[in-house]
């Protein structure tokens, strides 16, 4: 394994053994399949599990308790573009395959089933499930060593694909940086998502001044651009824009998300994008 995996192994499994990531990668609670007693309604309770016939006999609101599905089906979704093959302090490529190393150590460390997609207008490698740790090498090397230029993520057919593919309840991490034309509105109304957006503080205030040649991740095609503070600033505005949209996708649709930038303690902001 090259150099740059062996690091971030190294670095995840410190992290995850030592710390709690995974108590707190879920809010699913069980599907009422294994019952285990009747008891009095507290406030905060789900409604939908109110016993009513037990209810009816007078004795105040009572409620079912179930015990909670122990395994859960966690998919690990890599939304490859050629916006990626860039960073200021690290290539958030490779920020994005230290998270998914994270969120692979997390789910087998807390004995789930853990499956992978890698997408971009199409499958581009899919990893089924499985609990072996083997899976966490296959899914780090392949963030790695993907080439991501020329690409651009196609968030339709990602829906799609997952939709027509995944079938069971899942709790999926779709790890990307989010350019474009984005509704996870499709998979959102049977999943439980969250939104993992990989950036860098310079890729949103670009502060340069001069003639530049700028290339185009996404198709490769280059162009000159003279760029100073009015430039950088109108272009943080129309990011910032296209993020206030994006937030307001997320929060309608209740996808969780949160930013990872290049600069930062990748296991401390993921921790604390999962606690909110």
């Amino acid at each position: 394994m090259q150099q740059l995996a062996k690091e971030i192994l190294l670095r995840a499994k410190k992290d995850v053994f030592s710390g709690n990531l995974g108590n707190h990668l879920t809010t699913f609670k069980g599907d009422g399949l294994d019952f285990r007693e009747i008891r009095d309604y507290e406030y905060g309770d789900d409604i939908r599990k109110l016993n009513w016939k037990a209810t009816a006999k007078g004795a105040g609101l009572k409620t079912n308790v179930f015990n909670e599905e122990r395994e859960l089906n966690i998919v690990l979704v890599f939304a490859i573009s050629g916006s990626l093959h860039f960073g200021s302090v690290k290539l958030k490529q490779d920020i994005a395959a230290e998270v998914l190393t994270l969120l692979a150590f997390s789910a087998l460390k807390d004995n789930n089933k853990l499956q992978s997609l890698f997408f971009s207008d199409h499958q581009e490698r899919f990893f089924e499930p499985s609990k072996n740790k083997s899976i966490v090498y296959d899914i780090l090397e392949s963030a790695i060593d993907i080439d991501a230029l020329k690409k651009e993520v196609n968030f339709k057919s990602l829906s799609n694909y997952i939709n027509s593919t995944i079938k069971q309840k899942s709790l999926i991490f779709i790890v990307g940086d989010f350019y474009g034309d984005i509704n996870l509105s499709e998979i959102a109304y049977k999943h439980e998502v969250y939104a993992l957006i990989i950036r860098d503080r310079f890729e949103e205030f670009p502060l340069l001044n001069g003639e530049f040649e700028l290339i185009d991740t996404n198709t490769l095609n280059s162009s000159e651009l003279i760029l100073n503070r009015d430039v950088a600033s109108e272009y943080k505005k129309l990011i910032d824009d296209q993020d206030e949209k994006l937030k307001e996708h997320f929060l309608e649709h209740r996808v969780k998300f949160g930013k990872i930038y290049t600069d930062e303690d990748i296991y401390l902001r993921l921790t604390e994008i999962i606690k909110d």
